[in-house]
């Protein structure tokens, strides 16, 4: 997931399901206008409602979204729109019939026509929703990357969706949701390299907890604290987790600028400070990484297995690549107490646990998927095989969790916009794998 930084104030994330009801299809509906309030007496029972089954719920968990009070056969159309950290507008929608009852599940029903997504999904506009036109707003065909970033959870610990029924402009029925990355009792505290010597964002389960596997979560060549919603998601459900910034950290950071002799000690230390929290059970800590990211975390696990037990390697890449951003002065990416780490293959056989690769089958930024078949092939210090899942549409955005990164991988190949749908599908699948390894 790209992280281009923190808007501070005016990034209210609000998220608008309008569902905007047009005439019937002439199968015994009716276009009727029902405020709320109206009571009009239609076949699906009056007044125009929205049932949620979850209405404050973790942002990496679905939500069946319910419409009652609609007319029977009623053509409506469902849109999705939010405004990002930076203050941008995002959108989707979607066309969609009411049962003869004058109802409609979002979970039982897909769009007509299949768009913006071909299958029944309560959350399906939330992962469809692309930025709306306007002056610095990238769209497909751009060449970059982008997806939707509400506020981080160390600025706010969830964001809103207002979900409204309209027809013909007019607002039938409204209902505010709670998607969180924290729950209410878990702690956030701001790593620095002045005063503990690393640059992240820590999040904690309430004191008291029972222990579980600890995460060390950090992205690749975005630079950044890009791991810090998952990381959140992480503590959320009981792990301690801290997502931690290597390189481009922002001024004053006191990290550098690049994958330049990035020494392994920075992330043992992080490791450490991360296994002293309370609930963490440190013999069972875990690191987590996407991309660049996945090189360090397979070292770390081969290098390090006293300290760490598992690891989780999205996009990866099976060896040592050279350094980024470096210019013609760099050395090597990664380092080991001042020495470089040779750009070569990655063994895999001191890894105390499972390295779990994540990979689409088409990545179109290096070779994941035959990177991700090379891990399994080897096995760690107890024999055992490593493990990896590949989805053959997805992209090389992979990483992470469901439901809260819509977005699309832009340029001007068709094949790489089409990763957007099957990136969605492979974070739902892949996070519940990622849970498992964990314990939980």
């Amino acid at each position: 997931m790209t992280h281009t930084g923190k808007a501070r104030a005016a990034a209210a994330a609000l998220l608008v399901l309008a569902v905007t009801a047009a005439c019937s299809d002439g199968e015994g509906g009716s276009d009727d206008a029902r405020k709320p309030g109206s009571g009009t007496n239609k076949p699906g029972g009056g007044e125009v409602a929205i049932k949620v089954d979850r209405p404050v719920a973790l942002a990496d968990q679905d939500v069946d979204v319910r419409v009652g009070g609609l007319g029977a056969r009623d053509r409506v159309t469902v849109s999705a729109r939010a405004t990002d950290q930076r203050g941008q507008p995002w959108s989707a929608k979607g066309n969609f019939t009411a049962d003869a009852k004058g109802g409609l599940d979002l979970d039982e029903q897909a769009p007509r026509g299949g768009r913006p997504y071909a299958k029944p999904d309560s959350t399906g506009l939330l992962s469809a929703m692309l930025p709306q036109r306007g002056p610095g707003v990238k769209m497909i065909g751009s060449g970059d990357a982008f997806s939707y970033h509400p506020p981080s959870p160390a600025e706010q610990r969830s964001y809103r969706l207002r979900l409204t029924v309209e027809k013909k402009g007019e607002q039938l029925a409204e209902r505010t949701v709670e998607r969180r990355w924290l729950t209410s009792k878990v702690r956030h505290r701001k790593l620095t390299v002045e005063k503990d010597r690393i640059d992240g964002e820590m999040y904690t389960p309430p004191e008291g907890a029972r222990k579980r596997p600890p995460v060390l979560v950090f992205g690749g060549s975005e630079g950044g604290n890009s791991g810090e919603y998952a990381a959140a998601l992480l503590a959320a459900r009981g792990h301690p987790a801290l997502s931690l910034c290597y390189f481009r950290c922002g001024k004053g950071s006191g990290r550098p600028n690049a994958i330049n002799m990035i020494d392994l000690g920075y992330f043992t230390h992080a490791a450490r400070v991360l296994g002293r929290e309370p609930g963490a059970d440190p013999k069972r800590l875990a690191v987590m990484a996407n991309s660049r990211g996945s090189e360090v975390a397979q070292l770390l696990g081969q290098r390090h297995p006293a300290v760490f037990r598992d690891v989780i390697a999205y996009a990866p890449s099976a060896k040592v690549n050279g350094p980024y951003l470096a210019g013609s002065s760099g050395r090597a990416a990664w380092a080991e107490n001042g020495n470089p780490v040779p750009a070569a293959s990655i063994p895999l056989d001191r890894v105390r646990g499972t390295v779990l690769a994540v990979a689409g089958g088409n990545d179109k930024m290096w070779g994941s998927a035959e990177a991700a078949r090379s891990i399994a092939d080897q096995r760690n210090a107890s024999g055992s095989r490593h493990r990896q899942v590949t989805y053959p549409k997805a992209g090389h955005h992979v990483n992470w969790f469901p439901y809260g990164q819509p977005g699309q991988e832009g340029g001007a190949d068709g094949s790489v916009v089409d990763t957007a749908k099957a990136d969605q599908a492979a974070r739902q699948d892949s996070w519940a794998q990622v849970l498992k390894l964990l314990g939980d």
